[in-house]
């Protein structure tokens, strides 16, 4: 009780949807308390991770699902953080296509001013310059040392926003590559947005889609990262809050289901998803949930009985999630399955 107490002192906890306002929302997936995923303790160290509850609230008028508990950046994601877009070619061939899909819209890249928010080590932004764009990035982690771009090594706050603003003006394009749903306080995000748009500004946001999430089960995608988690009716409302539309959107397969938009000031693309069953979705979850517990837990006894004790390691985030799901401790840990479904 009192590391809860300890863990929820250094969260915010929210009550009201960040994107459409609405109160009251409901309560539809609750995972226990968990490590952060970048939370890394080297061997030998007698620390402990701290962990923090996952509860996730749900809105029906905008379908966008929240942490309850929303981790401050700074944990989340120090300077030291790990990951890194160029160690996985999957990663970086969606990127390569997201550059062409920009380029289908707005034409020839050459001389576009692009931001990148949350660049990393700079991958989206080497494909853009390979298209003769002038590039920018902004990261608050080391890995912005790695950038060959012009990069603020900072967070996308006001005093970043106000810098940009005065170094470039507006720009031509604006991505968040599964960045969007990981900043949290929403309202600061767009006014820090309004400074950098003008008129003909394009800016694309790719992140987990709620759908495909629900649809395969991917329960492990709710950590602490991801404050927010959306639908398209979610971006249609953002749209609305920048005065701009939802012109272009389409589904991936990357991440086992991510959603990519285009909001600017062209005309609305017509919606086509069929997302007013997703409330029912999450209770259909909550018993997936179990069910997947009680199905692995047999195996893993099975395998233990069989052949022993098969010592496994995880990385803290969706791995970890996984392991104390199974009531696996660090003195009894048998064995991890990857599971996507």
């Amino acid at each position: 009780l009192d590391k809860k107490r300890f863990c929820l002192a250094n969260a915010v906890s929210i009550s009201t949807c960040e994107v459409c306002g609405k109160e009251d929302l409901l309560s539809v997936i609750e995972l226990g308390n968990h490590p952060l995923c970048g939370d890394l303790i080297k061997i030998g160290n007698t620390e402990r991770c701290q962990e923090y509850p996952i509860e996730i609230l749900f809105c029906p008028v905008c379908i966008t699902a929240h942490q309850k508990y929303q981790v401050p950046k700074e944990k989340l994601f120090h300077y030291e953080y790990q990951y890194r877009a160029r160690m996985t070619p999957s990663v970086l061939s969606g990127m390569e296509a997201l550059v062409e899909t920009v380029a289908d819209q707005l034409g020839s890249l050459i001389g576009k001013k692009i931001l990148d928010v949350g660049c990393n080590d700079g991958s989206l932004l080497d494909s853009f310059a390979k298209k003769g764009a002038t590039t920018v990035g902004v990261e608050p982690t080391r890995a912005a040392l790695e950038s060959k771009h012009r990069t603020f090594n900072s967070f996308f706050d006001k005093d970043t926003s106000q810098a940009l603003s005065t170094e470039f003006g507006s720009f031509d394009v604006i991505t968040f590559t599964n960045v969007f749903a990981h900043i949290e306080n929403l309202g600061e995000l767009l006014n820090n947005l309004i400074p950098l748009l003008n008129d003909k500004t394009l800016l694309v946001i790719e992140n987990h889609y709620m759908g495909e999430i629900l649809k395969k089960n991917q329960f492990d995608t709710f950590y602490h990262e991801h404050p927010r988690t959306y639908s398209l009716r979610s971006f249609e409302f953002i749209a609305r809050k920048l005065n701009r539309n939802v012109s272009h959107y389409e589904f991936l397969d990357r991440y086992g289901g991510n959603i990519r938009v285009t909001i600017d000031k062209n005309p609305s693309a017509p919606s086509l998803a069929s997302e007013s069953l997703f409330e029912d979705q999450f209770e259909e979850m909550r018993g997936a949930i179990s069910t997947w517990c009680d199905e692995t837990k047999i195996k893993i006894k099975s395998l233990n009985e069989r052949v022993g004790p098969v010592v496994g390691k995880a990385f803290p985030g969706r791995a970890a999630i996984l392991i104390k799901m199974l009531g696996l401790s660090e003195k009894n840990l048998a064995c991890v399955y990857e599971i996507s479904g």
